[in-house]
C-alpha cells in the first residue's frame, strides 16, 4: 500500500506539472487579455490587443496595443504601442499590491491626449489604484511620440526614447520638444539627459535646453497616484539666475486642488524671453520673486495666493519703467496689497491697502477696503504709455493723493487730483481739479472742473451708499466748438464753430437736462429731457421708465452741418421740425412733425439721390404724408403710416402713388437688402402695400407684401401676401429683394420736338 500511494502521488504531481507546462501560456495570455479589457471598460476606455504570447517562465509579449477614449469623455486619449514586452506578476495585479509589472519594454509608442473643457462633457471616474499597480519596476521605451493639448496650450515630444532602472541610471533623449501657448512658443532640439527611476519617482537631470538655459533636474512623483495626487519639482538655471518650483495636484472626486510654490532671482528678462521663445520681447531684470498658490484654478476666488516681486529696468513693446515692486496676499476673497511701487524717471506712484473683492456687482458701492495712494507724475504721456496708451494721447503733469477706509458700510477718506497744461486723449486741457470725499453714508464729488480756454465742464454731486444707492448732483458745460473734441464727420468743411451748452440737474437718480447746439448756418437745436436712471438698472427697466423729451430744430442746413452717420448720407437740404416724446420708450407717445426739403443724398438706402418729405406724429401713430424721392433711373412718390404703440412690435406701412412690381422670382433664405430696378413692361404682380414689422431696438425685422395678381384669361383680381425676414448679423448671407418701378420718361431730342410741332 505505501508503495502504491507513493506512486499515485508521484503520478498526480507529474500530471499537474505537465498541465502547467501545457496550459500556462493559454491561461496567462487569456487571463491578461480579460483583465485588461475589464479595466479599460471601468475607465470608459476602449482597448484593442494584438497577438499575446506568454511562454512559460518568460515575459509576456504583445504585438500591438491600442487604447482610445469613448466618445464624450472629458479627456480624449489615443495610445498606440508596438512590440510590448512585460514581465507581470498576476498575483500582485489581482490583489492590487504594488510592483505588478517588474519590467516593461516598448519598441515604439505614440500617444495623444486632448482635454475638452466644454460643458457638454463630464470627467469620468478613473481607477488610479489600478494604474499605480501597473507602474513598472524597470522600463524602456525605444521610440516615443507624444502630443498633449490642454485648451490653447500644446506640448509635443518627437523621436524620444527613455528608460528607467531601480539600480543604475537610465537615459533620456528627444529629437524635438515643442511648447506652444498664447504667451510662449519654443522648440528645443537634440535633448540629452540621465534618468533615475525609483519608488515611482522619475528624475531627469543634466539637460541643456538652449544656450544659457540648463535644466538641473526635474522630478515627476507618481508614488501617490492611488491617493489621486501627483507632484512635480524642477530646478532651472537661466542665464546666471535660477528658477525653482514645486507643483502638486490633488483631484479627489470632481475637485482639483493645485499647490504651486516658486522662487526666481537674478534673471535677465531680455535673454530669457529670447531663449524661451516668448511671443513678446521683454527687457530688464527680475531681481527677486516669490510666488505661492493653493486652490482650484477654475475658481481662483476661493483659493489663497501670495506674490512678492521686484523688476528693474522693465521694458515691453514701447513701455518702460525703472522699478516695479509688488507685494500682495490673497485669501478667501480678501486681498492685502502690501506695496505697489512704480518709478519711471521722474514719475512715481505708490499704493497699499487691504480689502475684500465683492461677490455681487451691487456690493461695489459698499466696499470693504482700506488703503492709500500717492502719486506725482511729471510726464503723463510717458506714464500712461506704461499702461498701453498711445504716447501722444496724454501729456502734462498731475498729482494724486488719497486715503480710503471703508468697512461695514462706513466710509471715510478723500482723493484729490490736480493738473495743469494737460493733454487728455490728444485734447489740450489748461486745468484739471478734482476732489472726492468719502463719508460714512455717501460718496461726495465735492469738485470736478476741466477748463480749456473759455470752455469748461463743472460737476458736483454725491452717491448715497447707505440705502438705495440714490445719487444727486449737477453738471454744467460750455463749449465754443464741439468739433475740437469730437469726431463729427467731414461735412463741416467751412470751419465754422459748433457751440454747445449743457445744464443737468440730478435728484435721486432723476435727470433734468437741457442742451443747446448751434450747427453752422442753422438755427439753434434745443433739447430738453427728463428721465430716470438708477444705479444697477437694466435695459428692460430703462425702457419702461418714464421719459419726457422735446427737441426743436427750426432749420438745419444739411450742407454745412456735421455728418453723424458713416458713411455720410446728406449733402444738401433743409431739415426742420419739432418732436415731443412722453410716457416711456417701450410704449412711447410722440407728437410733432419732421420735414425734409430738397435733400441731396449719397450712400442712402435704396440708392436714393434726392428726397423731400413730411411726417407728422400724433400719440402712438405717425403719418408719412408724402415722400418724393428719385434714384438714378426712377421717380418714387410714397406715403404711409407708422404704428409704434409697442416699441418691440413697430409696424410701418408704405404705399406708392405710382405702380411698383414684385420682380423677385424667389427668396429662399432671408432678405439682405431691397433694390429699386427700372422695368418697362412686366407681368410681375403689382405691390399694393409694403409692411415692415419688428423691434425698434432689435434686428428681428420682416417685410410683408400685399400684391395684386391678374389672371391671363379673364380680368379676375386676387389678393395675395408674401412675407420675408431680414437677415440678422453682419454676415453677407441672404438675397436681394427687387422692386420694379417704371423708368423715368426720357426727354425727346430737339429734332423730334420740331417735327411734332409741324404736325
Amino acid at each position: 500500500m505505501p508503495k502504491n500511494r507513493l506512486l499515485l502521488i508521484s503520478l498526480a504531481t507529474l500530471i499537474v506539472l505537465l498541465g502547467t507546462i501545457v496550459f500556462a501560456p493559454f491561461v496567462v495570455s487569456n487571463g491578461l487579455r480579460l483583465w485588461l479589457h475589464w479595466q479599460a471598460h471601468r475607465q470608459q476606455l476602449k482597448i484593442e490587443l494584438g497577438k499575446i504570447s506568454a511562454p512559460l517562465l518568460r515575459p509576456v509579449s504583445i504585438v500591438r496595443i491600442r487604447v482610445t477614449s469613448k466618445p464624450g469623455a472629458a479627456t480624449q486619449i489615443e495610445l498606440n504601442a508596438e512590440q510590448t514586452i512585460l514581465h507581470p506578476s498576476l498575483a500582485k495585479i489581482l490583489t492590487g499590491r504594488g510592483d505588478g509589472v517588474r519590467t516593461l519594454s516598448i519598441q515604439r509608442a505614440r500617444a495623444e491626449i486632448r482635454r475638452d473643457y466644454s460643458q457638454s462633457v463630464r470627467p469620468a471616474h478613473f481607477n488610479w489604484t489600478a494604474l499605480q499597480t501597473l507602474l513598472p519596476v524597470n522600463f524602456d521605451i525605444g521610440h516615443l511620440d507624444l502630443r498633449v493639448e490642454n485648451g490653447p496650450n500644446v506640448v509635443l515630444l518627437h523621436n524620444a526614447s527613455i528608460s528607467g532602472n531601480q539600480i543604475e541610471a537610465g537615459r533620456f533623449s528627444a529629437g524635438e520638444f515643442t511648447i506652444t501657448s498664447p504667451l510662449l512658443r519654443q522648440t528645443f532640439s537634440q535633448l540629452r539627459g540621465a534618468t533615475k527611476w525609483q519608488e515611482d519617482r522619475l528624475t531627469v537631470g543634466g539637460m541643456n535646453l538652449a544656450r544659457g538655459l540648463d535644466l538641473q533636474s526635474i522630478t515627476i512623483d507618481l508614488s501617490r497616484l492611488e491617493k489621486e495626487r501627483a507632484d512635480l519639482q524642477f530646478d532651472l538655471d537661466v542665464l546666471g539666475g535660477k528658477i525653482r518650483a514645486s507643483i502638486s495636484n490633488e483631484w479627489p472626486g470632481e475637485h482639483s486642488i493645485w499647490n504651486v510654490a516658486g522662487t526666481a532671482s537674478g534673471i535677465s528678462l531680455a535673454q530669457t524671453s529670447e531663449a524661451l521663445g516668448f511671443t513678446d520681447r521683454l527687457g530688464g531684470s527680475l531681481r527677486a520673486c516669490n510666488f505661492t498658490f493653493r486652490g482650484d484654478p477654475r475658481d481662483p476666488m476661493l483659493g489663497t495666493a501670495s506674490v512678492w516681486t521686484e523688476l528693474n529696468g522693465l521694458s515691453w513693446h514701447n513701455r518702460a519703467a525703472d522699478v516695479i515692486m509688488l507685494g500682495a496676499i490673497f485669501y478667501n476673497r480678501q486681498i492685502q496689497l502690501q506695496q505697489l511701487y512704480i518709478k519711471q524717471r521722474q514719475n512715481e506712484l505708490s499704493m497699499s491697502g487691504e480689502g475684500a473683492i465683492p461677490s455681487k456687482s451691487a456690493d461695489w458701492l459698499n466696499p470693504d477696503f482700506r488703503g492709500q495712494i500717492l502719486g506725482k507724475v511729471t510726464d503723463l504721456g510717458q506714464f500712461a504709455e506704461l499702461f498701453g496708451a498711445g504716447p501722444r494721447d496724454f501729456a502734462g503733469a498731475i498729482a494724486i493723493e488719497g486715503t480710503l477706509n471703508a468697512r461695514e458700510r462706513k466710509v471715510g477718506g478723500f482723493l484729490t487730483a490736480s493738473g495743469s497744461s494737460l493733454s487728455l486723449f490728444k485734447r489740450q486741457i489748461d486745468r484739471l481739479t478734482a476732489k472726492i470725499n468719502l463719508k460714512a453714508d455717501a460718496l461726495e464729488l465735492e469738485q470736478f472742473e476741466l477748463v480749456r480756454k473759455k470752455d469748461f465742464i463743472r460737476a458736483q454731486g454725491k452717491i448715497d451708499i447707505s440705502h438705495d444707492n440714490n445719487y444727486s448732483g449737477s453738471m454744467e458745460a460750455k463749449v465754443g466748438d464741439a468739433s475740437e473734441y469730437f469726431l463729427l464727420g467731414g461735412a463741416n468743411s467751412n470751419g465754422a464753430a459748433i457751440p454747445v451748452q449743457l445744464n443737468t440737474k440730478i435728484s435721486s437718480g432723476s435727470w433734468d437736462t437741457q442742451a443747446v447746439v448751434t450747427l453752422p448756418g442753422s438755427s439753434p437745436v434745443d433739447l430738453a429731457a427728463k428721465f430716470s436712471l438708477k444705479i444697477g438698472q437694466d435695459w428692460k427697466t430703462f425702457l419702461a421708465s418714464p421719459l419726457e423729451a422735446t427737441i426743436r430744430f427750426p432749420a438745419v442746413v444739411l450742407a454745412s452741418a456735421p455728418q453723424f452717420l458713416h458713411p455720410a448720407i446728406f449733402n444738401e437740404g433743409i431739415l426742420s421740425g419739432t418732436i415731443s416724446l412722453s410716457q416711456n420708450l417701450e410704449h412711447p407717445g410722440i407728437a410733432g412733425e419732421v420735414q425734409l426739403l430738397n435733400g441731396v443724398l449719397q450712400n442712402a438706402p435704396l440708392d436714393l439721390i434726392r428726397a423731400s418729405g413730411r411726417m407728422t406724429f400724433s400719440g402712438d401713430h405717425s403719418a408719412l404724408e408724402f415722400l418724393n424721392a428719385t434714384t438714378k433711373d426712377v421717380d418714387l412718390s410714397l406715403k404711409g403710416e407708422v404704428d409704434f404703440r409697442y416699441s418691440k412690435d413697430v409696424v410701418v406701412r408704405i404705399s406708392s402713388a405710382t405702380p411698383i412690381f414684385d420682380t423677385s422670382a424667389s427668396v429662399q433664405d432671408c432678405v439682405r437688402r431691397i433694390e429699386i430696378l427700372p422695368v418697362d413692361v412686366t407681368l410681375a404682380p403689382t405691390i399694393e402695400e409694403l409692411e415692415f414689422r419688428g423691434n425698434l431696438f432689435g434686428d428681428n425685422w420682416k417685410v410683408a407684401l400685399k400684391e395684386k395678381g391678374t389672371a391671363s384669361v379673364a380680368p379676375i383680381t386676387t389678393q395675395s401676401a408674401r412675407e420675408f425676414h431680414f437677415c440678422a448679423g453682419t454676415t453677407p448671407q441672404g438675397e436681394a429683394f427687387n422692386i420694379g418701378v417704371p423708368p423715368r420718361p426720357q426727354p425727346s431730342p430737339p429734332s423730334a420736338r420740331k417735327q411734332k410741332r409741324r404736325r
